[in-house]
């Protein structure tokens, strides 16, 4: 391995040093404002027909650095909307262009996105279709964690584990190991496939999210299958000119159904705290505290137990950087306290014990980032992390009369399970040309693993280097391959990972992406070394497991169909395909009947579509979304089932229609928001092999929607009340068929009924 990693730094080293050999030039600075007056972010402002250029930051602002001479100065948000201006770059003096603007207002700029991007940029302009959950909304949502803010985005499906607390995830179909979480592009650690990681991100330092559905393994390599969910953390504003600080603070209480305590215990009580402070120095210190106490929720559950566990979680973040001209650098620490309790009621009327079962969570994030911008063709890019991950299962048997409390010896009572994880990405993103731009980047990864269900203490590497290209052909059409090859792995790895993206600019208002990728999939530590074994189970890890892959094919279509200072009407219509291969199951082992391990044995496809809405006028803002998801049949590689159906479909599909509205009222700063989602049933064939009879089975549908009303008080303040599932939904009953008709099985937990909550933010800015 040292090997390869010296000549990839060798080269690297070299092409540095090449590309920094530069001619004298002149600096180039100035502001881009919108049509309205407000800064423009993300514009690229470059010098036509060279390589000199590039994008505005936060305030506006640019600066590049050019040779003296006569240019023609090129400004756009996207390329149909240029506006040429000539100018003279001239030696020994100040080049400022401070009066460049833009042809839209500040409500017509698309966001800025970074996901899958070889810089910041417009989502107008990414080859990728990324999905936007910006701070605005998060805040009109009013949610306290990832599944209140995610529960009505069309495409997305979350489930709760009531044994565990925690949340499952599913995104174009397919959850767990097959999607990306990422919090500011780091990968996050996980216990297992659920990715329960999601249901520990504190939604109050959260900027904005970005989803791009689809695999991204060249740039984010294994579990990027499904697609990549990129949270953006808030972070200090720096300006040249002066120091900036801001406070805020948020506290929130809400019912959960019909059952709430003020401040503590039942209910949900989100409080935090934000400190921000930027030095005209450059120098950067951010401060967080969120606190977010849920109380469980009894349900049917009589005495002390509850349908769903109460959970306290505390977290705290540090963040201090460096910002100056074209350097970027910072470190974040993130701890989070967790505690999940599962009170349990007395085994009989008459016992005086009761059991206590606690899971506790300790998850420690070293986040340290850097961007340079070398020069006006170089970037380089350094991402790194260190995690430590820890969960303790406590449980602890009491004595109501003596009030005696004693650790249980009871099998499997007592638990500690400690993952550890590195990470290293670095790139470097180089303009070869005015239409061509190049990421050449290597990524380290490194887990550990260790627990009283994981034999040893195993620990899996891998060393990667992947590269990119963009070439903006024209100006209506750009593609992007890209490749990645896995050079060192514990695992059998795929030798090359390929894709390739397209966008068609059909004229100012259409365009068109179709993209093809190979994903894969790294086993686990948990499927290579798991080891369980009792009176009841007998499951073994299997060491000579090789990663999954897909392929996947997708496609989007965006029409702008409104587009002016008044209103703007968008519609997006997108496509997918994926076919996965060698997935990882649980099987029985061919020597062992008895024994079950995991191996290569399915595989898998999903297809499907979606089709959106965006409307934005005047002060009402609404989005409609209609998706259709299709899951494989996997009874259709039965042959003798599939020979006797031969009416059985490959696919069976599952809708989801999702709205919001939100309107503005001037006159009282009031925010009118309503939010609402329709989850189709999911039903899938079933064969039973002693009757010899085909059956569907799965769950049912349901609605959910929440209110939201959001009122400016003063200044600084701002109040939020609401509620939240309206329809009061709680289970959803499963269905199962067989002798001619359904059969109603076990229900699954979906809400906890009709909530209220109120709220008191606080935003000081200077």
């Amino acid at each position: 391995m040292l090997k390869y990693i010296f000549i990839v730094t060798a080269l690297f080293a070299a092409t540095l040093n090449t590309i920094a050999q530069k001619t004298t030039k002149e600096k180039v600075s100035g502001i881009v404002k919108t049509t309205d007056g407000q800064p423009a972010e993300c514009i690229s402002v470059s010098l036509k027909n060279t390589t000199y250029g590039c994008i505005t930051d936060e305030n506006g602002r640019f600066q590049f650095d050019a040779p003296a001479g006569e240019y023609t100065l090129v400004v756009y948000s996207i390329a149909a909307h240029r506006k040429e201006t000539p100018v003279v770059i001239k030696t020994g003096v100040s080049n400022f262009f401070p009066d460049l603007t833009i042809i839209e207002n500040k409500n017509q700029l698309e966001e800025v996105v970074v996901t899958g991007q070889f810089t910041p940029q417009s989502l107008r302009n990414s080859l990728y279709k990324v999905r936007v959950i910006n701070n605005q909304a998060i805040q009109q949502k009013a949610a306290t964690d990832m599944q209140s803010l995610l529960n009505t985005e069309i495409g997305v499906r979350i489930t709760n584990d009531i044994a565990l607390g925690e949340n499952k995830f599913e995104l174009m179909g397919m959850g767990g190991n097959n999607i990306k979480i990422l919090v500011d592009g780091v990968p996050l650690v996980d216990r297992g496939a659920t990715k329960q990681s999601l249901s520990q991100i504190d939604i109050n330092t959260i900027e904005q999210i970005e989803i791009i559905e689809g695999p991204m393994s060249v740039i984010y390599g294994t579990d990027a299958l499904a697609g990549v969910v990129n949270v953006i953390t808030k972070k200090a504003r720096v300006v040249p000119e002066k120091n900036t600080y801001s406070v805020s603070a948020r506290v929130q209480e809400e019912t959960i159904g019909d059952e709430y305590e003020a401040f503590s215990g039942e209910g949900i009580h989100n409080e935090s705290l934000n400190l921000n402070w930027g030095s005209k120095t450059g120098i950067y210190l951010d401060g967080a505290y969120s606190r977010n106490v849920t109380g469980g929720w009894r349900g049917d559950e009589v005495a002390r137990a509850r349908t769903w566990a109460p959970k306290d979680q505390f977290y705290y973040d540090g963040t201090a950087g460096y910002k100056k001209k074209n350097l970027n650098v910072w470190y974040r620490l993130s701890y989070l306290d967790e505690t999940t309790f599962k009170p349990e009621n007395p085994k009989t009327e008459t016992s005086n014990e009761i059991v206590d079962v606690d899971y506790l969570v300790d998850r420690y994030t070293h986040n340290m980032q850097a961007d340079w911008k070398i020069s006006n063709r170089l970037g380089v890019n350094v991402v790194s992390s260190y995690q430590d991950y820890k969960r303790r299962t406590r449980t602890i048997v009491s004595d109501l009369e003596s009030g005696e409390r004693w650790l249980s010896t009871d099998e499997s009572a007592q638990d500690v399970s400690k993952f550890q994880g590195a990470f290293m990405r670095a790139t470097a993103t180089w303009k070869a040309t005015s239409a061509i731009d190049l990421q050449p980047g290597v990524e380290y990864n490194w887990d550990k693993g260790s627990g009283g269900r994981i034999l040893g203490k195993p620990d899996i590497s891998t060393f990667a280097a992947f590269l990119s290209a963009e070439w903006r052909a024209t100006e209506w059409f750009s593609i992007r391959p890209g490749v990645r090859s896995i050079i060192v792995a514990d695992y059998d790895a795929p030798v090359a990972i390929p894709s390739v993206s397209t966008k068609f600019s059909l004229n100012p208002d259409m365009d068109l992406r179709l993209s093809y990728a190979y994903g894969f999939r790294a086993p686990t530590l948990q499927e290579l070394y798991f080891s369980f074994h009792n009176a009841n189970h007998d499951i073994e890890g299997n060491p000579d497991l090789k990663a999954e892959y897909s392929n996947n094919f997708t496609g989007s279509y965006t029409w702008r169909i409104f587009h002016n200072e008044n209103i703007r009407l968008t519609s997006t219509l997108s496509a997918f395909y994926n076919d996965f291969q060698d997935r990882i199951e649980t099987a029985y082992e061919s020597e062992n009947s008895t024994k079950t391990t995991y191996k290569n044995i399915s595989k898998y496809k999903t297809t499907g579509g979606t089709l959106e809405n965006a409307l934005i006028w005047k002060n009402l803002q609404a989005n409609i979304g209609f998706s259709l998801v299709g899951r494989y049949n996997n009874l259709q590689d039965n042959e003798d089932v599939a020979a006797e159906n031969k009416d059985m479909p490959d696919f069976r599909f599952s809708p989801e229609l999702s709205a919001s509205i939100t309107y503005h009222i001037t006159k009282s700063k009031t925010n009118l928001n309503l939010f609402y989602k329709f989850t189709g049933s999911r039903d899938e064939y079933q064969y039973d092999s002693t009757t010899k009879e085909l059956y569907l089975g799965g769950v049912g549908s349901f609605n959910w929607a929440d209110f939201t009303i959001s009122q400016r008080a003063g200044k600084y303040l701002n109040i939020n009340a609401g509620i939240k599932n309206i329809f009061d939904i709680t289970t959803v009953r499963n269905t199962t068929g067989g002798s001619g008709h359904d059969v109603s099985g076990p229900s699954t937990l979906k809400g906890c009924g009709r909530s209220y909550f109120i709220g008191l933010s606080f935003l000081f800015n200077k």
